[in-house]
Formats: structure tokens, sequence, C-alpha cells
């Protein structure tokens, strides 16, 4: 510590002295090095020091203010020059002798690497000193050549040469980036970022200038869809805007590494309470957010993180604003924003005027960080909102699995997901019990799922064993298994079980009695459902009597909609009048359900005057429209909008979302897939209101569905010739292959798509991807990838699809059931095993079945 001391007290020594003398009590005291050749060398050596410090960018040494507050100016083309060959030379003298004192140690393997480490480092200075040199070809040369030297487990590096690298690359890597912050040859943000932690080179303020070029890089990013000509145009700009931010939660995620533990960390403590022994004392001030971050981050000076917490608070107002979040980076963003919604609780609310100073410089960041429109009562927390772990999340991943699998009626996935949820084991453990019994509506899922696909005595074994674990059925699971006849349209299974109920001795309410009267008009027996809504009348007029006392319902509005539709489906108008007049004796007004249900009809022949008629039978009714009128009124209104200039398209389409808002309706996923379904119909004339629905998605910040990825993807592969690329384009830039959300049929679609457009490259792509893992696909899909891939002769590329098939049912099991003609027979009857009968994939055993299948 003396030399320290020396420099402080001692006003004559010259600067290159006490440079001297600084550098000499930092090689010890922060690397352990008493060495007195080291020091000898820094000694005899200080005019190359003074070369290299001078060489470096000027905002080395922090500011007051936590930093230069310009930055400095652009690296130009590197030109070969006489100051940088000599301060090459200069460093590899310096470290040279430091790496032969070592060498005396009696390591000689240590100094041998140095001085290797030492060359490589030094050609990197001299590979962006050649003629028409690249930073990205001395950057690759450093992750091949250097870094993995520097990051050798065992290996101490001098700081000397972890500074050296700092100035020579990592510096101008951070002034070069900004430039093009999409570049694939410079590393991103989240890289140059690890690289300075892990070397020990990062400098606060300089590093912060970087990630607020970045930020501010992403707000101007023009998210307007007019500014781009095609659907494809628009989502792949959106696209890289969301990849720009997970380069930005990136680089925070290295920052925030370096954090203090909790028990110091400031956003995890209660606030502080100041207590006086003085009456009426003012408490004291609560402390600035920037000294608030700096608590968390005490390797670095407090005066250098302005710039750093300025970037925080700025990443955390982009994250948080409900204009420009996005939902693709929500997991990702959670960590950043609990500590920074913690930090921003314990401090004084941050001023404009703290960073008015980083406005100077960048001005365009000042209405984005602070717009003028703020509301001042919401706080600078009202927008927050810290994500945490899902509950239930086997549960809902199961509920998942079974609705995947009755989309495509698929027995074999349905027994699967039962086996995930009830386990192995023909009686689960007690802990499992325990979780099993906190789940009664599964069993009733499962119930409705195996009467849908027409297996009773399976949906009677769930009711059984539902039954031994001590959960008792409730109505509720009546109406499970009475709506999964109804959607199997199998009438005799809804006289069975309405039969079986009325023995039970439950209590029937208005739900079972509207499940009844559907699941008959649904499966075409509309007579029948008629004389199921007058019995429901009849008994509660009875209900005085105790054999009808259990079951009696008054009639209401639900029954009569489901009799409504269903004769509506059926073309039946005239019994529909008739039972509008019927429910009128009955005392039974009309809701919105009704009028919705009255109106489809109209509004597919066009009928403006019936339309008008309703609309006034509901304002004098005082009925609102809710999403599902407006979702009508979207298939008349914007059916055939090609016809019209793209101006009008796009002016109609946002009339409609601004009448939904002002009627307070909310626009949900399900209304934006409707919309775009109509537009999508028009093909390549309706772009602009289709981009138009997009922006106003994004703009929610939300995610699109996979229904309305599935819309787009067929949408391109319907041009011709199908534009595969962007669809290709879609999955890439919107990072579908890890998105959780999108389906089976997603996948599906596009494997159809680029075989039926050629691509069978591609469509093995997303085969070998998403489904050789185990994921359900359908035969049909299957055949679609067979067929050309036995046209084009692959039979290598056929056999994994062959194999994939098997892994879908199990064969042994069909089998079983070949001989009754049951599901054994109809498996083995698709025209995917014709197929690979007929090229020989099935082995001998397997080819046997398929025979006596088809016999």
């Amino acid at each position: 510590m003396r030399e320290l001391g020396t420099v402080g007290t001692v006003g004559s020594v010259c600067l290159r002295c006490q440079f001297r003398q600084l550098l000499v009590s930092r090689v010890r005291t922060r690397r352990g090095i008493a060495s007195s050749s080291a020091a000898a060398a820094i000694e005899t050596d200080g005019t190359e020091i003074r070369s290299q410090n001078e060489a470096r960018n000027p905002q080395t040494a922090p500011s007051p203010g936590g930093g230069p507050l310009t930055a400095p100016a652009r690296p130009s083309q590197h030109v070969p020059s006489l100051r940088r060959s000599s301060s090459v030379a200069m460093f590899q003298n310096i470290v040279g002798r430091s790496a032969q004192a070592s060498s005396g140690s009696g390591n000689p393997g240590t100094s041998a690497a140095s001085i290797e480490l030492v060359k490589d480092v030094a050609k990197i200075q001299t590979m962006l000193e050649r003629e028409g040199a690249t930073l990205a070809e001395a950057y690759s040369y450093f992750e091949d050549k250097v870094y993995p030297q520097m990051t050798q487990a065992g290996v101490s590096v001098p700081q000397m040469i972890r500074n050296q690298v700092g100035t020579v690359l990592l510096d101008k890597l951070a002034l070069e980036k900004p430039r093009d912050f999409e570049s694939n040859t410079l590393p991103s943000v989240t890289r140059i970022t690890e690289i300075m932690i892990a070397l020990d080179v990062l400098r606060p303020a300089a590093w912060a200038t970087l990630v607020i070029e970045l930020i501010q890089h992403i707000y101007r990013q023009n998210t307007v869809p007019d500014a781009y000509d095609s659907i494809k145009d628009y989502e792949t700009a959106m696209a890289r805007r969301d990849g720009l931010l997970h380069d930005l939660l990136g680089a925070w995620g290295a920052f925030c590494a370096q954090r203090v533990s909790d028990e110091a960390d400031l956003s995890t403590r209660p606030p502080a309470t100041n207590k006086s022994s003085r009456a009426g004392a003012k408490p004291r001030q609560q402390t600035t957010l920037q000294k608030g971050f700096g608590a968390m981050f005490p390797q670095y000076l407090v005066p250098s993180l302005l710039r750093p917490t300025f970037a925080a608070f700025a990443t955390y107002k982009l994250l948080t604003d409900a204009f420009n979040r996005s939902r693709a980076t929500t997991e990702e963003a959670a960590p950043f924003l609990q500590m920074m919604k913690g930090l921003i609780f314990q401090t004084r609310s941050p001023r404009r005027e703290d960073f008015k100073a980083i406005f100077d410089k960048f001005p365009d960041l000042s209405e984005f960080v602070w717009p003028k429109t703020q509301a001042k009562d919401k706080g600078i927390l009202g927008s927050a909102s810290v994500f945490g772990d899902k509950p239930g999340q086997l549960k809902a991943n199961i509920h998942r699995q079974v609705g995947e699998a009755l989309k495509i009626r698929n027995l074999g996935a349905v027994r699967k997901a039962w086996s995930n949820f009830w386990g192995d084991k023909p009686e689960p453990d007690p802990a499992r019990l325990d979780e099993l019994r906190q789940c009664p509506e599964m069993f009733d899922y499962f119930i409705m799922a195996y009467s849908m696909i027409r297996q009773p005595q399976l949906a009677i074994e769930v009711w059984n064993k539902m039954e031994r674990i001590g959960i008792k059925p409730t109505i509720k699971t009546w109406n499970s298994m009475l709506q999964g006849c109804s959607k199997a349209a199998n009438a005799n299974g809804v006289r069975t079980v309405w039969n079986k109920l009325l023995t039970s001795g439950f209590q029937l309410d208005t739900t079972i009695w509207t499940s009844r009267i559907n699941g008959l008009f649904l499966s075409g027996d509309a007579d029948a459902g008629l004389r199921a809504l007058d019995e429901m009348a009849k008994v509660w007029a009875a209900r005085a009597d105790p054999r009808f006392a259990k079951i009696a319902v008054q009639p209401s509005v639900e029954p009569v909609n489901a009799a409504l539709s269903g004769l509506l489906r059926l073309k039946r108008e005239s019994d529909a009048t008739n039972v509008l007049a019927w429910a009128a004796k009955q005392g039974i007004n009309p809701d919105i359900y009704t009028f919705n249900i009255l109106l489809r009809p109209l509004i597919r022949r066009g009928d403006m005057n019936g339309i008008d008629n309703i609309f006034a039978t509901m304002r004098s009714v005082n009925i609102q429209a809710d999403v599902a009128t407006f979702t009508i009124l979207l298939e008349g209104s914007l059916n055939h909008i090609g016809g019209l200039p793209p101006a009008q398209q796009v002016a109609l389409v946002e009339r409609i979302l601004a009448a939904m808002k002002a009627s307070g309706v909310e626009i949900n996923m399900q209304v934006y897939a409707k919309i775009l379904y109509i537009l999508l119909c028009e093909g390549d004339r309706a772009e602009e209101p289709v981009k138009a629905v997009l922006a106003h998605i994004w703009h929610r910040g939300l995610e699109l569905s996979s229904h309305i990825y599935t819309m787009l993807a067929e949408h391109y592969f319907s041009r011709s010739p199908p534009d595969t690329d962007a669809v290709t384009a879609l999955i890439e830039n919107r990072r579908l292959h890890a998105n959780k959300g999108i389906d089976r049929v997603f996948w599906e679609r596009v494997m159809k798509g680029y075989c039926q457009a050629g691509d069978l490259q591609r469509a093995l792509g997303i085969f070998d991807r998403v489904f050789v893992t185990g994921t359900t696909v359908t035969f049909a899909t299957l055949y679609e990838l067979l067929r050309p891939l036995v046209d084009a002769g692959d039979m290598q590329a056929a056999a994994r699809v062959w194999e994939a098939a098997r892994r879908i049912g199990k064969p042994e099991e069909a089998a079983a059931g070949a001989g009754a003609g049951g599901e054994g027979k109809r498996y083995w009857r698709h025209r995917f095993w014709h197929l690979a009968y007929e090229q020989g994939l099935m082995g001998e055993q397997l080819a046997q079945r398929f025979r006596e299948a088809n016999q």
C-alpha cells in the first residue's frame, strides 16, 4: 500500500512515475504478483506503458458522471500505422520479459503457454493493421485460438494480457456492433458481454453505451405494417425485433450474474423504515436508483454506473411497455423484471433530470423512456409484470394431450394420456393418489373423451377407478359422458346414458337437460330433440309429483337455444319459428345467444332486412352485441373484401375492430383468427388488411396462436407457385420450433405443404425435428410424406417414416382385434399401410398381420 500512499501525498512526483507506481500496486493487490523481476520490467518500460495507456480509448478513465458523455468516434478503416506497430512491439516486449521471468520459477509448461498466448494476442492487432482488415476476421481468430487459452482451467492469465485484448478487440467490437446489430459476422451483444466479464475487462460506461445503442435501435424499429410490402416482410421484421430483444436480455443475464448475494442485494430487502429520535424530524431521503444499482454490483465504482443504471431502467421500461413488449420474451425477461421491480420499489422514484446528461447524447430515448403523456397516477411500477411458474403444469399438459388426440379421434393417444395421468401401475402409490384426488375434473374429461371416440367400456373403467380412489361422481360426470356421446353423434348412447341417469337419483339441472337436447339434435334426431324440450316443460309442470321431484327443471333459454341451433343447422326454419313461439308461451326471454343463432343464416343469405329486424329487436329488449355477434357480422362484411381498394380494406377492418372495442367486447385470439381466415380467403388481394390485423395483435403484446400460424403457412402454400421460402422464414424468424404453443396441426400442414410443393428436403427436416421424437402424427400425413419418398426412390427416408408410424399405435393390439372386425381392421386398412406393404417396408410378422386384417 506504500506505493498508493506515495502517489497520493507526493505532489512533485511526475504523472509518468505516478502511473508506474499505481500499476505496480495493482499487480500486487489484484493478482498477488510480488515478483521483483515483474516489477522491474514494469519500472524499466514506463515509456511503453504510457504509450499503451494513451492508445486506449479515452473512456478508460471514469468521469464523475459515470463516463464521458460523448461516444467515441466510430472506428475508421484499419490502416497500418507506425504508432500501432510500435505499440505491438512494446506490448510483446513487456509481456515477453514477464513470461521469461516466470520461466525462472521452475514451471516451464506455464511459461511456454504464456509466450504462445502473448504471440496470439499480438497477432490480433497485427491482423487489424493489415490493409482491408476486418474486425470479423480478428474476432474469429480470437474465438478459435485465443479465448480457449485464456479460459483454460488452471491457467492464470496476467491482467495486462486481458487488458490488451479488451483494448485491441473488445472495445472496438463494442463500437462497431451498433453499425449493424443484425450482423452475423460480429458477435452478439450478449457474447461481447460474456467475454468482457470472463476476462475481467468490462468497463461499465463503455459497455452500457453499447446496450443503450441496442435499446435505441429496438425502439427505432418500424412497427407500422404499411411500411412493408408483404405479410412476409412485416412478420420477418417483427421477428428480427424479437431477436434483438433476446440479445438485450442475454446481455443483461450475463451482467446480472455478477450480482452480490441476496443478503446484500437491495432489490430483495424489505423497505427500510426511517426512525428518528426527534418528533417531527423529516425522514431520511431514500437512496437514488444509481446508488441502489451500485449496491448490487459493488465491484464497480458507483460514479461509473450512471449509464448502466440508465440502460437497466430503459430496458425495464421497454419490457413493461404495453405497446413495445413482446410475448416471445416473456419468460426470459422475468428474472430481470423481478430484479428491477424490487430495486425501483426500494429507491427514490427515478427523475428525468437524473439522466439528463445521457438524454443529451441520446435524445431519441428521452421520449421513449420518459414520454410526456405518461400517466402520473399509475406510478413507475404500474405496468410491471413479474411472471412466475404456472401451477398445475402436468395437468395442463395432459389436458392438451387429450384435446390433441380427440381432434383426430386417436384412441392410442388418449390411452397414452391416461397412462401419463394414472401412472403405469394398476394401483398408484399413495403420493400419486393424493394428487389424483385433487383432479376430479380430469376424470370427467377422460370419460367424455372415451365416450366421444365410442369406447363406452373404457369410459366406465375410468368411472370405476375414480370411485375406487374415493372420488364420487357428480352431475358433471354424467354430463361429461352425455356430451361425449353427443359429439360422437351417438343417439343410442345419449338415450342410454339419460335412462341410467334417471335411475341414479341425482338431482338434475339445466345443463344436463340442455346436453340431452343438444345431443339428440347433433345425432340427427331432431324430432326426438323437440320431444325432449317439450318433456322438460311437462315434467316441470308436474314437479309436485314425488316421482319428478329430482328431475324437474324449469325450462330456460339454454335448451331453447340448443333446439334453435339444431333446427337451423338442419334447415328447418319453420320449426325454429314454432320453438320461438313455444318459448314465449313458457315466459322464456331470448338472450344474446338466441339472437346470434338467428343472425347466422340471415348473414349467409345476405338478408339485410332480416338482419335489421334482429338488431332492432335486440335494442328493444336492451341486449348488447357480444364477440360472437361481431364474429358473425365479420363473415358478412369481410367476404369479397379483396375487390375493394387497399386503403378501404384497411379502413373497414379497423372500423370493425374499433366498433368492437367501443362496445366493450373483448377481442380475443379467436376473433383475430376469424378475421384473418376471412381475409386470407381473398388471397394476396387482402395483404394490406392482413398486415393491419397482425399489427393490431402485435401492438397488444400478444403472440399469434398456432391456428393463425397455420393459416399463414397455408396462405403461402396456396400461392402459385407455392411460396415455400415464406413458410420457412415464418418458422425460423418466429422460432416456432421452440414455441411450445405450436400444435401438431401446424407441423402436419407445413410438412404436407412442402411435400405437395415438391420440397422433400424441407419436409423431411420437419419430420426429423418434430415427429421422429414421438409426437403424434396422422397416418394421412405420413402417407403424404411416404408417397413422394417412394416415388423419388429414397427408401432410407421411407424406412424412417415407417418406423415413426409403428410408434403411433401398437400394431400388436390392433392386430388382436382384426378378426373381430373392430379397431384392428380399420387400423390396417389405411392406405399408408397398403403403400408400406407394397414397398416391402414391413417385416414378415407385421406383413402377415396386415394380410389377415385385409382378407
